[in-house]
């Protein structure tokens, strides 16, 4: 099998979570994925995923393959792009919808730079937290954060973040410190809400999960 099919089936199935999922996506039966993966552990001689009782993880092991595989899938489309391109400048609007703070951090310093290398282009960046509706707004593209609902879209990972829980030590002092996940339970919390999964938290100790759902804000 092509080897970049390959890897692309292997990240398929980590942002999916499932084979099930996977196959569904890549239009494929679940065997084939499955025999695909377990092929490729064989010849990498590591496991790469483990399952929970909720779904499907990457072990270290398959974390670091995952972030290499998302980065050779990028650089194979950006070499067929450029390929495709040579000689040809982009132009036109942009119509671009992203998170406040991810596009104060990520997107705005960049704007100058990608501009200039394409001055054809129409740049509309729209700053929001709430799920814009892309078709109603004439969003072309949109980077959301959190779990994606259910959608006809394309959509694909570009990368991970952890979130931390953090408290003040005045709090701390007059509350107690938490040991566990399962202590928050009896401590206030102030959650980002979203509407893409903001209201859990998700706790990781090597491949093992709990998650916390805030009943107290």
């Amino acid at each position: 099998m092509d080897r970049l099919r390959e890897l692309e089936m292997f990240v398929r199935v980590v942002e999916s979570g499932s084979f099930s999922a996977a196959a569904r996506d890549l239009n494929m039966g679940q065997p084939a994925i499955s025999k695909t993966i377990a092929s490729l552990e064989d010849r990498l001689g590591v496991r790469l995923l483990t399952r929970s009782t909720r779904k499907l993880s990457p072990t270290e092991a398959g974390t670091a393959f995952y972030e290499r595989a998302i980065r050779a899938i990028g650089e194979t489309n950006e070499a067929e792009a450029a390929a495709q391109g040579a000689g040809a400048g982009l132009e036109g609007r942009l119509r671009i919808s992203a998170p406040v703070t991810f596009s104060r951090l990520h997107l705005v310093p960049k704007l100058g730079s990608f501009l200039d290398a394409h001055p054809g282009v129409q740049l509309d960046l729209v700053m929001d937290d709430r799920m814009v509706d892309l078709v109603a707004e004439n969003i072309d593209a949109a980077l959301r954060l959190g779990v994606l609902t259910d959608s006809a879209l394309k959509a694909r990972k570009l990368g991970q973040a952890d979130r931390l829980a953090v408290a003040a030590p005045a709090y701390l002092a007059r509350r107690g410190v938490p040991r566990t996940p399962a202590d928050l339970l009896e401590h206030d919390s102030i959650i980002y809400g979203q509407s893409s999964g903001g209201q859990e938290w998700l706790f990781r100790r090597g491949t093992s999960e709990t998650s916390y759902t805030s009943g107290r804000a």
